[in-house]
């Protein structure tokens, strides 16, 4: 399924070529990420048409020239950033690659880059000789492997980057699968007590937080957040994480909520958009702050573990779409199609 411009998909075949490196991977299902969205909606101005969309991908790897890390069988998750591995960005270990343009990343390189098939929303893709896998046991389904990939970036945001600590507190801004996963991770992690905020139309997501074991559900639509987390527990939360869909002022609630001497992980982009801040609030609270960009290789590890014996993250996929209908799995996690028991959506093969 191309996506040949915003809000346009159309079933194209694209040939499996040969490749003198690296291997194939047969799809078995792909998430629908928040980037997906965008990109899909034309609401990124670095995306260059035409594309296949999808970088939450779970297969079975095909073909392999040999140098692939798996035998060919395995069933594997991908992560989705590829590195050169001298670019700064990758010498200085952070994301975003810069060895392609606009981002070296499956679901964001264009068709036009050979061998084509650079996306999840296909029936294959291609394994460049960089990518990182990880194997997927055989008794978690395929829609549910596709959740591995918010886990991992649970586990980075809220126990990597946030440096958290047993018995520490965590509030999560944004009941998103991400902002789930922070859930999972954090009290997984041995966090004493974890809160997380959303809105009206979040209302399912944020039972769902409450059955994963948060303590505290906020509705920021109707309830003052600074002041349900401090009837409840008492005092600041060490850690706030800012998992919020372009929404400014919820980097300003991170800042102002967090205890002094805490950390804050900024885990949401803002649409591009310049947003002004109070900077003495960072310094008089001593705070550290995070920017967060994807997840580690780690925290795949982690998810890929986790998916295999938690069978609470069964339930976290609510929508499962085939490969003909990847516009409606588009469209209902744009929340288009309504947002009752909106969780996340897989789209399956």
């Amino acid at each position: 399924m191309l996506l040949v411009e915003p809000r346009r998909l159309a079933c194209n075949k694209l040939p499996i070529q040969p490749v003198d490196k690296g291997g194939w991977l047969a799809i078995e299902a792909t998430g629908i990420s928040g980037a997906d969205v965008q990109m899909w909606k034309g609401d990124r101005p670095d995306v260059l048409y035409p594309l296949v969309l999808g970088h939450q991908v779970v297969g079975r790897i095909a073909v392999s020239d040999g140098s692939l890390p798996f035998e060919v069988g395995t069933r594997v998750v991908v992560e989705p950033e590829l590195r050169c591995g001298v670019c700064s960005r990758c010498t200085n270990k952070v994301g975003g690659c810069r060895n392609r343009r606009p981002v070296n990343s499956y679901g964001r390189l264009p068709s036009t880059e050979p061998p084509g098939l650079w996306g999840g929303l296909a029936e294959f893709l291609y394994l460049d000789p960089s990518c990182r896998m990880h194997a997927v046991s055989d008794d978690v389904s395929a829609e549910v492997a596709t959740f591995i990939h918010p886990l991992a970036a649970g586990y980075t945001w809220a126990v990597e980057l946030a440096a958290l600590l047993p018995s520490e507190r965590v509030m999560v801004l944004g009941p998103g699968p991400r902002g789930l996963a922070c859930v999972l991770a954090a009290l997984g992690a041995g966090a004493e007590w974890v809160g997380v905020s959303g809105l009206d139309v979040d209302e399912d997501r944020l039972r769902t937080a409450s059955n994963l074991g948060a303590h505290l559900t906020v509705n920021a639509t109707t309830e003052d957040v600074a002041e349900s987390v401090a009837d409840h527990l008492g005092s600041r939360p060490d850690v706030v994480i800012d998992v919020t869909s372009d929404d400014p002022e919820a980097m300003f609630t991170a800042l102002d909520l967090v205890r002094s001497g805490g950390r804050v992980v900024l885990a949401s982009t803002k649409g591009n958009r310049p947003v002004h801040f109070f900077s003495d609030l960072i310094v008089t609270k001593q705070l550290t702050v995070r920017g967060a960009l994807g997840a580690t290789t780690a925290g795949y590890t982690w998810a890929s573990e986790q998916a295999a014996t938690d069978k609470r993250i069964d339930h976290l996929v609510s929508h499962q779409f085939p490969l003909g209908e990847s516009q409606r799995a588009l469209q209902a996690a744009a929340g288009i199609l309504g947002h009752e028991e909106l969780i996340s959506v897989a789209v399956t093969f």
